[in-house]
This record gives C-alpha cells, sequence and structure tokens, in this order.
C-alpha cells in the first residue's frame, strides 16, 4: 500500500490559491468571504507562510445548531483554517480518494450521491432479483461526534507518513474534544477514512474463510438458520439435500465474498440473494463496529427483502424503478402549491425550486411532476404558444390559466388584483 509522503507540494501560492477558488465556489455572496478577497493576497501569503512554518492552530469552533429531520451540532470555523486545511491536503486529494474502495462514493468530487444512487440502480437493475433478493441497512449512531481520535490517527497514519501533513491532521483531530468537527471539509474526509478498512473487510466476507475454526463455527450457525428459518418450497428442497449441500453452500458464498456492499458515509447496505447470510452478516458487522471502531449501530436495522424498496440518499430503489423518497416529495409539493398561491407562473416556480426539481429527475417521478402541472413537455410547450393572447402586445409569460383567474375569484381572502399581470389589463 503506497502511503502519502509531504514533499511540499502544499506550499506553493497557486495551490494555495486554488484551494481557496475551490472553497469559495458559490458563495461569493457570503459577507465573510467578501471580506476575505478584500485582502486576498495578503491572506493567502499567510496562508502560505503557516503551512511553511507549521506555526498554525485551529481556532476555537463555534457551535451551530441544524435542525434537519434531526438536530445536528455543526462546527463553525474561521475562513481562515477552511483555506489553509483545504490548501495542505489538495495536492494529496486524489491519493486519499483511492485508498477508499469505489463502493464508497461520498464525498469524492464529481460522484457522491448521485454516483451512489446510479450503482445501485444498475446493480438492481442488471443484477437478477434472485441475486439481491434481500438487503441488510445499518446506520451508525452519532457517526462524527462519537469517533474515537486513536482509531482516527491509527487510520491516517496507515496512509500519510510521518510529516508535515501527518502534523497538520493531528492537530485538527485534537482540536475537537470528541469525535470530529462537522462542519470541515477535513472531517468530511476522515468520515471516510474511519471505516475505509471496515468497507474491504466486509466485502471479503469478514475473512472466515481464512480461518478454518471461525469457517467451521459459522458453517454450523448457517446449516441451522436456514432449519430454523425454512419457510418456502425452495427452502425445504435445499433441505432435503442434506446438510453436506448446505455446507458447501455456504463455503461458495464464503469464497465469493460480499460484492453488493455499498457505504454513504455512516450508512452501510448489504445485499445478497441468502437471508441466512445476512444475519451472519449482522452479527459479525456489529461485533467488528462495536470492538475495532467502538461505533453504535441504531437499532432500527433489520433484514428486508430487496421488493419492499431500498430507502437511501432520499431516493426508494427498486428492481424496475427508483422513486423519490416521501419527505423530499412532501417538500417539494407543499412548495410548489406555496408558489403557485402566491400567483407565480410555471417558469418562476421552476426556478425558485430548481434544486428540489433537479434532484427529484434523477428518480421516476414523471407522474409527480404532472399532478404538480410542472412538466415541461413539448406538447405543452407548442400549446402554449399556439394560444392567442386576449390583448395586444401580451407577453406569453404574462397569460394565466383560466381556472386560476376562478380559484382566485372564488378566494374569500382574495380577489383579481391578487393575480399578477391582471390589474393592467382589467
Amino acid at each position: 500500500m503506497h502511503r502519502i509522503r509531504d514533499c511540499g507540494e502544499a506550499e506553493h501560492l497557486p495551490n494555495i490559491q486554488a484551494a481557496f477558488y475551490n472553497f469559495s465556489h458559490g458563495k461569493h455572496k457570503r459577507m465573510m468571504i467578501q471580506e476575505y478577497e478584500s485582502n486576498l493576497q495578503r491572506n493567502l501569503q499567510r496562508v502560505l507562510q503557516e503551512l511553511t512554518d507549521e506555526a498554525w492552530f485551529p481556532s476555537p469552533y463555534r457551535p451551530k445548531t441544524v435542525m434537519e429531520r434531526k438536530r445536528r451540532e455543526l462546527a463553525r470555523a474561521p475562513i481562515h483554517d477552511h483555506v489553509l486545511e483545504a490548501a495542505a491536503i489538495l495536492p494529496y486529494e486524489t491519493t486519499l480518494y483511492d485508498y477508499i474502495a469505489w463502493q464508497c462514493p461520498a464525498v469524492r468530487p464529481n460522484m457522491g450521491q448521485h454516483a451512489l444512487m446510479r450503482h445501485l440502480r444498475n446493480e438492481l437493475y442488471s443484477c437478477s432479483q434472485q441475486e439481491v433478493a434481500y438487503n441488510l441497512s445499518m446506520d451508525i449512531h452519532h457517526y462524527f461526534p462519537l469517533m474515537d481520535h486513536a482509531i482516527l490517527k491509527r487510520q491516517i497514519l496507515r496512509k500519510v507518513k510521518l510529516g508535515k501533513l501527518q502534523r497538520l491532521l493531528f492537530k485538527v483531530v485534537d482540536s475537537y474534544l470528541q469525535g470530529a468537527p462537522l462542519g470541515i471539509k477535513v472531517s468530511q474526509i476522515f468520515g471516510m477514512l474511519y471505516l475505509a478498512d471496515f468497507d474491504r473487510l466486509a466485502m471479503r466476507f469478514f475473512d472466515i474463510g481464512q480461518d478454518p475454526e471461525k469457517l467451521a463455527y459459522w458453517t454450523r450457525k448457517y446449516v441451522e438458520g436456514r432449519i430454523i428459518t425454512a419457510r418456502t418450497p425452495d427452502d425445504f428442497a435445499d433441505l432435503c439435500r442434506g446438510p453436506t449441500y448446505l455446507a458447501d453452500k455456504f463455503r461458495a458464498y464464503v469464497a465469493a465474498g460480499l460484492p453488493h456492499y455499498s457505504r454513504f458515509v455512516d450508512n452501510i447496505i448489504f445485499r445478497h440473494a441468502d437471508k441466512t447470510v445476512l444475519g451472519i452478516v449482522r452479527t459479525l458487522a456489529v461485533a467488528i463496529l462495536s470492538r475495532d471502531y467502538h461505533a453504535q449501530i441504531n437499532r432500527d436495522y433489520n433484514i428486508r427483502p430487496t421488493h419492499m424498496g431500498i430507502r437511501i440518499c432520499g431516493y426508494v430503489f427498486y428492481h424496475d424503478r427508483v422513486l423519490l423518497g416521501k419527505h423530499n416529495k412532501q417538500e417539494l409539493a407543499r412548495h410548489v402549491a406555496k408558489l403557485k398561491k402566491k400567483g407565480l407562473s410555471e417558469e418562476e416556480i421552476r426556478i425558485r425550486q430548481s434544486s428540489r426539481f433537479g434532484y427529484a429527475k434523477h428518480s421516476d417521478c414523471i407522474n409527480l411532476i404532472k399532478k404538480l402541472g410542472m412538466e415541461k413537455s413539448l406538447g405543452k410547450i407548442i400549446k402554449s404558444h399556439r394560444i392567442k393572447s386576449p390583448f395586444e402586445n401580451m407577453r406569453g409569460s404574462q397569460k394565466i390559466s383560466f381556472s386560476m383567474i376562478c380559484d382566485n375569484l372564488t378566494n374569500v381572502n382574495g380577489g383579481v388584483n391578487q393575480i399578477p399581470g391582471i390589474k393592467r389589463f382589467c
């Protein structure tokens, strides 16, 4: 395994400028970014000097609470710390990401949750239903706040050699009393590195095939589990072939590993054809995570049939379709209805809710878009252009459907003046 050696690649002004522009992308309207940019060259020179002299220490974090379906405690750092940490790690990002298995696409550039969505969707489409008949979804409880500093430093040592980069990463780890500070880029990379070894161990079926005693123990457990949980005619047909057949079948599963594995930061998903195998995987995964990584699993994990859907990253995955999650679907419908009541046109609503529509377009939700009346089909555009305007020099964007006029006229608190454009023509 190739380890990173810090040879001073980060101690150059172009690298620091690139790190700042990567960090500030899409944030130039923020007051703190504008203040930093007012003396940009002086601030970047200060970053360069502190990287060279190793005189930097993390500033105290400011706590921030975010309520998005659940309570999250963020740690806000100054702009200077963000830029310095990003500049120190920028030349080595690709090497760090290569160390993480591709089945864990979170945080990676041009990947993230949509890469996981494509991976799960393509896998369920291409594999037979029997091959991924069951799934085991596990969620780590308070993943970032409960990270063990000693284990995290051990993972950093496995990938980064002694040098400035290693000492800087250790400073970031020690700057937070417990766990990793949620809200900075380095912590996101920590979240992927922390379980990088577990990912490969899980895909190798926890290496039980390399230990004859472990293999014999879990083979016996598999045969017992198949006998106890037999329900279908296929299960009874396998039992009729005898315990030797079941033992050989389990050994074949162990030799093949667990190729249908995915992890998105703290969400872990196993897919397999055999429910009893997933029961063994569940026991091993919970034991290894708690023993070697001090990670607690939320109690809502269970083995479920895949035809009931796999819920992750705001989508629900089936064998033949991908749907939008219930929460995201409700939020989209509520915001569209609220903006329609304000009298905004379809294009204005589409612009204001572009992020939600962009998230929804990756799923098979054309019927939802039609129910919301927000589909943008060619036939609808042509029909809109063919309708003659009732007034001269009236633009297409000023047209209002007759149903909207009726709705506003029947509204007790409203009237025709609520509709934009009506007052000027009446």
